[in-house]
């Protein structure tokens, strides 16, 4: 959870070493979820809720998974994208950019304040160009720096987090680089029933 936490406030794991001053190789374990918070020293999360500017219950909190409140799911996006992938998998993928660059869709939900559907659209959108081998369209590029205040997931996938089934760590591994930096977690575009 210390990476959500430190890509919604922008800061980097070496920002956060050197001003809390903690080991690099202890701050990348409790980073990468290869520590257990709880065998942590009161010192180390002191240090780390001091240099992040949050209370010691608050990172504690966060850190066991006992707050999720920089993740979020929607079940109406989740609807959004089932539908999207679904029609991306009865469709040739060239002919289905087309569409949504035809159709106008990116910037018909972004301009009607639906931010997440737009950056899911762009990041798709990137993923196949990055995919094909095609350069991104210059037309969005004013859209690309936007990202998400909190991380989006699936319901199941939050709930498997919230019961502690599974961790941001092994969310972001399995997750599509153009939609994490949209802060959307979205693994496998083609795994739609």
């Amino acid at each position: 959870m210390l990476r959500v936490l430190l890509d919604s406030k922008n800061i980097s794991l070496y920002q956060l070493e050197k001003t809390s001053h903690i080991s690099h190789a202890t701050l990348n374990d409790i980073y990468n979820e290869r520590s257990n918070i709880d065998n942590c020293s009161i010192v180390v999360i002191s240090k780390i809720a001091n240099a992040l500017k949050v209370s010691i219950d608050e990172i504690y909190e966060m850190l066991t998974y006992n707050n999720l409140s920089l993740i979020a799911y929607s079940e109406d996006f989740d609807l959004f994208k089932s539908n999207i992938l679904q029609e991306l998998k009865n469709s040739d993928e060239q002919l289905f950019v087309e569409e949504i660059i035809r159709e106008g869709l990116i910037r018909y939900y972004f301009n009607n304040n639906k931010p997440l559907e737009a950056l899911y659209l762009l990041s798709l959108l990137d993923y196949l160009s990055n995919k094909n081998g095609l350069q991104p369209l210059k037309k969005y590029d004013d859209l690309r720096d936007y990202k998400l205040d909190k991380l989006y997931v699936s319901k199941s996938l939050y709930l498997l987090l919230s019961i502690k089934a599974t961790t941001i760590t092994n969310v972001y591994k399995e997750c599509t680089k153009e939609f994490l930096k949209r802060n959307i977690a979205e693994a496998n575009i083609y795994d739609v029933a």
